[in-house]
């Protein structure tokens, strides 16, 4: 009997243990995900919902590093809302997401991964690559691999309006090392933002910077930038930016000519009045290059056929100002040489205007200040065969830095105080061992309120230019 006592005590004990920590210990967390592992994406920009069950009065996310690509945010009613950009690459991607619920005090937190799939494009004609158009800071990863560095570096520019003709742009040179005696591996383009008399101007002008080609006399747009609305910034303000110019390599050997466009400020050289400046510094890196530019050609150019009288094309006429005619956006054939492996397309389009005409195409679309305001794309077309997605004109700028004017209103393809976006393409149709390549960019259709290209500076009108670099790899 006493062994049975013993042994009931001991289970009554046993019972009781049990219902204190019933009482007392805290709900065992779960965290359940709907759906459960996988949300599978098409190559398409895409939104998706992911369902959260937790008995845990917080719960939290974090996206895997490195997948910019993927973005998540927190949604009504226990819901994850997850966002893929454009998957332009023709391979699938994917980005782990990890969930957990439960305060930050507890030991015990319920985990939960989620993986998102990407698929790729079926890619054809040209690719759009993942590429930065400018870096606000110095990109020194690209410099991997390389041993000595040389600086080239000009003046602080004083930008104004120099004259309408190309003719009448600044001009400058710079003294390289002469072609042959280093090599390099990567060019680094430091742009210096400033000002002048008391600070830089009041308002955004646009300043593009070209080098001359010495092999064919040819200028190309080495950077575009928009200035910033500088009212309120001091005699002390700058900014820099850096752009990879590596391209550009054989065209900045000896000395190299340079010229300058610049849009706004009509004060003359003389004039005392606040004035934005530019400095430029390029750095070059010595090192075996991973390729070499062997062929560079002109595409479009917006400076050559202006029918604005601002070097700009008009956007949304017929007839000889129609800006996808032969003079401006038509078609062009290239003759590839034999040493040229493969092809990159640098496109840059930056909009103005005002132009509150029409897109026949776009059902209930209301204009939104076209072309400076207003979103827009254009195709790419190789060899008559159209790519699988377009380039699109449009950045949002709410994120820019504070200024004393509109910069914080998105734009086509550019916002005030920072250089243009600038798109690179990978042409996938090369002709091997050398041949002919087609192409042909077109917009969007558009009709203007106006009646010619000068009938107001309002009219919708893109600065444009395309360039192709060749290379041996």
């Amino acid at each position: 009997m006493k062994a049975k006592l013993l042994c009931g005590t001991a289970l009554w004990a046993a019972l009781t243990l049990v219902g204190c920590k019933d009482k007392t210990a805290p709900e065992e967390p779960y965290l359940t995900t709907d759906p459960a592992e996988t949300m599978t994406f098409d190559a398409e920009s895409a939104v998706g919902t992911l369902t959260v069950s937790t008995n845990q009065s917080v719960w939290d996310f974090a996206v895997e590093d490195g997948k910019a690509w993927c973005t998540a945010s927190k949604g009504q009613g226990g819901t994850l809302t997850i966002k893929a950009d454009y998957n332009r690459s023709d391979a699938e991607r994917t980005a782990v997401i990890t969930l957990t619920a439960g305060t930050s005090e507890q030991k015990d937190k319920a985990t939960r991964t989620v993986t998102v799939r990407q698929a790729g494009t079926v890619n054809r004609a040209a690719r759009l690559l993942d590429r930065n158009a400018y870096y606000e800071k110095y990109p020194s990863d690209l410099t991997a691999g390389t041993s000595g560095k040389t600086t080239v570096q000009s003046p602080a520019i004083p930008l104004y309006h120099y004259g309408w003709g190309a003719d009448n742009d600044y001009k400058f040179s710079l003294d390289f090392p002469d072609a042959g005696s280093k090599t390099f591996r990567r060019a680094i383009l430091s742009y210096r933002m400033g000002g002048m008399n008391g600070g830089p101007n009041e308002w955004d002008y646009t300043t593009m910077i070209f080098v001359r080609d010495k092999t064919t006399g040819e200028w190309y747009e080495l950077t575009r930038a928009i200035t910033p609305y500088g009212g309120s910034f001091g005699a002390s303000w700058e900014k820099y930016f850096y752009m990879d110019v590596t391209e550009y390599l054989p065209m900045l050997s000896g000395a190299t000519e340079f010229r300058i466009y610049f849009d706004g400020d009509w004060g003359g050289p003389a004039s005392t009045a606040r004035r934005h400046t530019v400095t430029l510094a390029f750095d070059l890196y010595e090192g075996e290059p991973e390729r070499n530019t062997v062929w560079t050609a002109k595409v479009y150019d917006s400076h050559e056929n202006d029918n604005t009288g601002y070097r700009r094309w008009g956007y949304g006429f017929s007839g000889e100002n129609d800006i996808e005619g032969a003079a401006r956006l038509g078609e062009r054939t290239f003759t590839v040489p034999a040493d040229v492996k493969s092809i990159e397309m640098k496109v840059t389009f930056t909009g103005y205007g005002h132009d509150q005409g029409t897109f026949p195409d776009r059902t209930g679309y209301r204009t939104n200040n076209c072309a400076e305001f207003d979103e827009n794309t254009y195709k790419v077309r190789v060899n008559g065969t159209e790519a699988a997605y377009p380039g699109i004109i449009f950045v949002e700028c709410g994120g820019n830095y504070s200024q004393a004017g509109t910069y914080q209103y998105d734009r086509a393809n550019f916002c005030p105080g920072n250089p243009a976006i600038v798109h690179y393409w990978r042409i996938l149709d090369v002709p091997e061992g050398g041949g002919n390549l087609t192409l042909d960019l077109d917009l969007e259709r558009f009709v203007s309120q106006f009646n010619g290209p000068k009938d107001d500076s309002g009219v919708a009108s893109y600065f444009v230019e395309v360039d192709l670099f060749g290379f041996d790899r």
